[in-house]
C-alpha cells in the first residue's frame, strides 16, 4: 500500500502506510526484512525534498539489506542468485538502485566521502552477488547522531503504533486514549523533522566530515604515492557523477550525459578495437578510435582535469561503475595526448578490497614466479604461437638464464588444475598465458583455458589455496564482450575478485583478445621494467611505460620521461633494425587492454 501511494503522488499517504507495515512483526530470526519499508520512506521524503531526511532512511534500509544477505548465507544457490536484481516496488526499483539513490542524494547534499563508502559497498555486493561467495564480513552503514535521533524517534511511533494494534484486539480500555498519544506524537514527528534537516544542514555547512568517519583503506591508497587521486564514476540513467577524492577532500563533477549515450559510445570504442582483430589496424584507424575516446574523455577526465593539473596529480586509481568499466582508462584521448602518457593509471575493485600493505620482493632473486600458458590450438581456441617465447623470457631457469624471475614454467599439456595448485607455494607472481573470457549472465560461464582443453572456472579459483604470497596475477589473453550500451561489467570485475578474494593483491587481464605477439612484446616489457628499472618502480608505472613502448614504437625508462618533461616523441621512422614494412604497435587495440586491478604498488 506504502507504494502504492508513493507510486500516485500520495506522499503523507504513502508515510502513513510505511509507518503501519513497520509495526507487523516477523519472526525474531528473519532480520533486515524491513528494508524495503525504509527504502520507500527514503523515498518519499526524498519527493518532498527533505533529502537529509531521507538518507537516514535509505542507510537503515541498505543495513537491512546486509543483514539478509548474511542471512541467506545458507541458503540453495537459486535462491541467492542474484539478490541485488530483486524487485522492490511496481515500478521496478532493484536493490542495487537504493545504494544508487544514496549515493546521489549524499553527492547532492556535498557528503562525498559518504557517497564514496557507499559505492565501494554497492561495488562490493555487485560482485559477491555475481559470483556467489559468502558474506561473512558483514557491512553496516554508519549512522550519525542525528540520523540516529530521527530513527529512534521513528521507533517511539512504531511500537506506540504497536501498542495499540494489541490493544484493537482485545478492545482495552487505553484505546482511545493511546490513539490521541499517537496523534501527539505523530504531529511532534513531523514538527522536529524540519528541526533536524536544519541541524544536519547546519553540520554539512560547518564541517561535513563530522557526519561520518572516512574510510581508512581508501586514505591509505591515496597516500600511498604523492600525488595521487581515486576517481569514482557514478552512472545514473540521467547523468554521470564523477567523485574525485584525495583523502583530505572529495569533489563532485556532475556530467550532462544519460547512461544510454554514454553505453553506446562505449560500445562504438569497443567496435573498433574488434575491427582489429580481423586485420592490421593502421594511422586512418588510430584517427577514427581518436575521435570517439576524445568524446569519452570530455565526459570521464575533463570536467577534472583543471583539479588535477592545479593539484599536479601523476597517479590516477579508478573505481569503475557499470559500462565504464569496459573502458580501458589509460586510452582516453584529449585532443593531444592519451592518458597513459600523462598519468600512472590502474583500477580497484573497491578501496576495501584493495590491500596497500605488499609489496613485492625488492630483489630479483627473492622474486619467484609461476607461469603456465596455452600454445597450442585446442578445439576452437587458435595456436597462440609467442606463448613459448613470452614465457622464456619471464622465467629463468637452471637451464636458461634468459628470463627476468626465477621460477617454473609450464606448458600446454602439463599446464592443468593440478599442476597450478601444486605449485603456488612460495611464488609471488602467477602469469597465465592462455585464452579466457569474461562471460555476462552467470559466474559459471567466465573461464580460463587449460592445456587439456578444461576450463578453470570462479569456483575453481575460489578452491585453490591461499594466495597470499602471490603479489600479481597476470591473465595475458582474456576478453569480455560488450552486447548492449547498458551493461554493468560486472563479469570483468569477478574474475579479478576470484584471485583477490583468495588474498592475491593484484590481477592484470586484458578486455578484449589481442594479437599474440603484440601481448607477448608487451608482457615482456613489463617485466623487464618491473625487474630492471635503475629505481624501483610500481607495477602500475611497469605497465605505462610497457604500454608507452608498443604506442612509441621504441623502448623508454622512467629517466627518458623526466628527461622529455613528460612526453616522448613517437618513433616517426624505423628503429635500428626495423625495416619501413615493419608491424607497429601505435594503435590502442595493442596496447591499451591490460588492465591493473588492485594492489598497484
Amino acid at each position: 500500500m506504502g507504494d502504492l501511494h508513493y507510486n500516485l503522488g500520495r506522499n503523507q499517504q504513502a508515510i502513513k502506510a510505511y509507518q503501519q507495515a513497520l509495526t507487523i512483526q516477523t519472526p525474531e530470526q528473519v532480520t533486515g526484512t524491513n528494508w524495503g519499508i525504509y527504502a520507500g520512506l527514503g523515498r518519499v521524503y526524498r519527493k518532498l525534498n527533505q533529502t537529509n531526511i531521507a538518507i537516514g532512511y535509505y542507510k537503515q534500509a541498505i543495513n537491512g539489506i546486509e543483514k539478509i544477505r548474511r542471512g541467506i548465507e545458507g541458503l540453495p544457490p537459486e535462491l541467492q542468485n542474484s539478490f541485488l536484481n530483486t524487485v522492490v516496488d511496481f515500478k521496478g526499483t532493484k536493490t542495487a538502485d537504493i545504494y544508487r539513490e544514496l549515493a546521489e542524494l549524499l553527492i547532492s547534499q556535498g557528503r562525498q566521502k559518504e557517497a564514496r563508502q557507499i559505492l565501494d559497498l554497492l561495488k562490493i555486493q555487485e560482485i559477491r552477488d555475481f559470483v556467489g561467495v559468502d558474506n561473512r564480513n558483514q557491512n553496516q552503514v554508519q549512522l550519525n547522531d542525528i540520523e540516529q535521533e530521527i530513527l529512534d524517534r521513528n521507533q517511539s511511533l512504531v511500537d506506540l503504533s504497536r501498542q495499540i494494534r494489541e490493544c484493537e484486539k482485545t478492545n482495552c480500555d487505553e484505546l482511545n486514549q493511546l490513539k490521541k498519544r499517537l496523534a501527539a506524537l505523530q504531529t511532534e514527528f513531523d514538527k522536529n523533522l524540519a528541526t533536524i534537516e536544519k541541524r544536519i544542514e547546519n553540520r554539512i555547512a560547518t564541517d561535513v566530515n563530522t557526519l561520518s568517519p572516512d574510510s581508512k583503506k581508501a586514505v591509505d591508497i591515496v597516500k600511498s604515492q604523492p600525488n595521487k587521486v581515486m576517481i569514482y564514476p557514478l552512472v545514473m540513467e540521467n547523468k554521470l557523477w564523477l567523485l574525485l577524492y584525495s583523502g583530505d577532500t572529495a569533489k563532485r563533477f556532475v556530467v550532462p550525459v544519460t547512461w544510454d549515450e554514454l553505453g553506446n559510445t562505449v560500445k562504438e570504442f569497443r567496435q573498433l578495437m574488434e575491427e582489429c582483430e580481423t586485420r592490421s589496424c593502421g594511422a586512418e584507424d588510430i584517427e577514427k578510435v581518436k575521435v570517439v575516446s576524445q568524446k569519452l574523455y570530455g565526459w570521464l577526465i575533463k570536467p577534472l582535469e583543471a583539479e588535477l593539473k592545479q593539484n599536479k596529480v601523476k597517479n590516477l586509481v579508478f573505481a569503475l561503475d557499470r559500462v565504464t568499466r569496459y573502458v580501458p582508462m589509460s586510452a582516453l584521448y584529449d585532443g593531444k595526448q592519451y592518458l597513459i602518457e600523462n598519468y600512472t593509471v590502474y583500477n580497484v575493485l573497491s578501496a576495501d578490497l584493495t590491500d596497500t600493505t605488499a609489496r613485492l620482493p625488492a630483489k630479483i632473486q627473492d622474486t619467484k614466479v609461476l607461469a603456465m600458458g596455452v600454445s597450442d590450438a585446442v578445439g576452437d581456441f587458435p595456436a597462440l604461437n609467442n606463448v613459448p617465447t613470452e614465457v622464456d623470457n619471464i622465467v629463468r631457469s637452471s637451464k636458461r638464464d634468459k628470463g627476468v624471475y626465477p621460477g617454473k614454467e609450464f606448458l600446454n599439456y602439463s599446464f592443468n588444475y593440478p599442476t597450478l595448485r601444486d605449485n603456488l607455494i612460495g611464488k609471488n607472481i602467477l602469469h597465465l598465458a592462455t585464452h579466457g573470457e569474461f562471460v555476462r549472465g552467470k559466474k559459471d560461464a567466465s573461464y580460463l583455458l587449460l592445456g587439456n582443453g578444461n576450463k578453470l572456472t570462479i569456483d575453481d579459483i575460489k578452491t585453490l589455496a591461499d594466495l597470499g604470497d602471490i603479489h600479481l596475477v597476470v591473465l595475458s589473453a582474456c576478453q569480455t564482450a560488450l552486447a548492449a550500451p547498458n551493461q554493468d561489467g560486472v563479469e570483468i570485475a569477478s574474475l579479478a575478485y576470484s584471485f583477490l578474494h583468495r588474498n592475491a593483491k593484484s590481477v592484470i587481464a586484458s578486455l578484449w583478445l589481442v594479437a599474440d605477439n603484440s601481448t607477448s612484446t608487451l608482457m615482456q616489457n613489463f617485466y623487464k621494467n618491473l625487474a630492471q628499472n635503475k629505481q624501483k618502480i610500481t607495477k602500475s608505472e611497469a605497465m605505462r611505460l610497457a604500454q608507452l613502448q608498443l604506442l612509441y614504437d621504441k623502448y623508454v625508462t622512467v629517466d627518458d620521461i623526466k628527461r622529455a618533461g613528460g612526453l616522448i616523441p613517437k618513433q616517426t621512422s624505423p628503429s635500428p633494425g626495423k625495416t619501413s614494412e615493419s608491424k607497429t604497435f601505435a594503435h590502442p587495440y595493442y596496447w591499451a587492454p591490460f588492465v591493473l586491478i588492485g594492489n598497484g604498488l
